[in-house]
């Protein structure tokens, strides 16, 4: 019964942490879109990410077809830019069975 518990305690705390990266990364691609990709607000979600033990990488892509990848807070000139992909990776651990993976979460901001 000892078992059961600790295990589902574990699950359940993975799911937690998984549910806290996936609304993270909704709140990065609202952030972008209400900010028309602002390289200041992309450059600060970027910096929080990192702050909060994720890593991540914004991918922006221009009216004319140019294609920047970041993965630190270095953004520059944001203007053209028109679509934002976000990969969000996270840890999921399960403590009880010493079980520790990356997962990843993706969005678009249009």
């Amino acid at each position: 019964m000892l078992l059961v518990l600790l295990l589902g305690t574990g699950i359940l705390s993975a799911q937690m942490d998984a549910s806290n990266a996936i609304n993270y990364k909704a709140d990065i691609v609202a952030e972008l879109e209400n900010s028309n990709y602002s390289p200041q607000v992309l450059n600060g979600c970027m910096e929080q990410a990192i702050d909060n033990g994720y890593k991540i990488s914004v991918k922006t892509f221009t009216k004319g077809g140019a294609v920047q990848v970041y993965t630190a807070p270095t953004a520059g000139d944001t203007r053209d830019v028109v679509m934002a992909e976000v990969v969000l990776t996270y840890p999921y651990r399960i403590g009880f069975l010493d079980s520790h993976t990356q997962h990843q979460v993706r969005g678009f901001a249009r």
